[in-house]
């Protein structure tokens, strides 16, 4: 696994998503949100595995409190932390200042610690709206030493723009996949690695859609848009001898620019399988341009309104 120094920590390629550490999340996932033990023994296991950078948020339920309760019997060093500020919807210097401060010291109370490594801004909305503001009292988190960094966590290559207006942004969070490749043919990726911001890619799996059957997919979004490339991706990993899952990580793994895959897990076993998936060869350079071509215009918000509704 590679390792890239951010704020004085080598953070490694794989980060710990822990959503599904405070509530259910993902299309493909049928066990639900785990019990604190199960989650203690996944954190432990990236961790002894070699995973050195953990993202969490205040909207992810209780996954603050669960990291929390790990770090009070952790003797290990600890990890580079990322959280995140839930949005907000305030008009006034004061209440932005407020809500900001109030927000990261309930995450460092709930987590443990006294600082962690990265705040971000949980909703691309809050950079637009008194931006100027919001940017001010970000900033001051790193002078009250509450973290080393900050950034926000984005949806489109606009949003990164607009996060770039700012250089107290110096992180920020995108989804990326095989699938989804506008940050990479808008060139948004390059300019975030020119000036140097830590990026972190979501969404590897698209929320667990490629391990989906494609012959058991009802929904006639997912019909439409993503069976035919979820057949199409499984004919490309067949070709390079791997697994759906080795081949979507390879395929961002290697983009330059792209500082750590936040994955998400359900299982111990989960967390081992991602591990290994980081040591598998890069995919051959002719793959990787079909894979570039075949899936260009994948229709990314459609799939996105199947898998952001509530689960039932």
């Amino acid at each position: 696994m590679k390792y890239t120094k951010v704020a004085g920590i080598q953070v490694s390629g794989m980060s710990l998503g822990t959503v599904q550490l405070g509530m259910d999340y993902g299309i493909a996932n049928a066990g639900g949100k785990p019990d604190l033990s199960q989650s203690f023994s996944m954190i432990a296991a990236a961790l002894d595995g070699g995973v050195t950078s953990l993202d969490t948020a205040r909207a992810y339920g209780d996954a603050e409190e669960v990291l929390g309760a790990f770090f009070k019997e952790y003797t290990g060093e600890k990890p580079f932390l990322t959280t995140k500020i839930p949005r907000f919807e305030l008009e006034s210097d004061a209440q932005i200042e407020k809500y900001i401060i109030d927000s990261v010291e309930t995450s460092l109370e709930k987590l443990g610690v006294s600082k962690v490594n990265c705040v971000m801004l949980h909703h691309p909305a809050n950079l637009y709206k008194h931006g100027d503001v919001t940017a001010k009292h970000m900033e001051s988190l790193v002078r009250r030493r509450y973290t080393d960094l900050i950034g926000a966590s984005v949806y489109t290559a606009e949003e990164v723009e607009q996060m770039l207006r700012y250089p107290v942004y110096t992180a920020t969070q995108v989804p990326m996949s095989v699938f989804d490749q506008r940050m990479i043919v808008s060139g948004t990726l390059a300019a975030l690695e020119q000036r140097g911001i830590a990026t972190f890619v979501r969404s590897v799996f698209l929320q667990g859609l490629f391990f989906l059957e494609p012959d058991s997919l009802t929904d006639p979004l997912l019909l439409k848009y993503a069976k035919p490339q979820i057949q199409q991706l499984r004919a490309f990993a067949e070709d390079e001898s791997l697994s759906i899952a080795q081949l979507a990580i390879a395929f961002i793994r290697d983009v330059p620019g792209v500082t750590s895959l936040v994955l998400g897990v359900d299982t111990k076993e989960q967390v081992k399988a991602n591990l290994a998936y980081f040591d598998v060869p890069p995919i051959r350079e002719k793959t990787r341009h079909l894979m570039e071509t075949a899936f260009a215009d994948v229709n990314i918000p459609e799939i996105m309104r199947v898998l952001s509704r509530p689960k039932s």
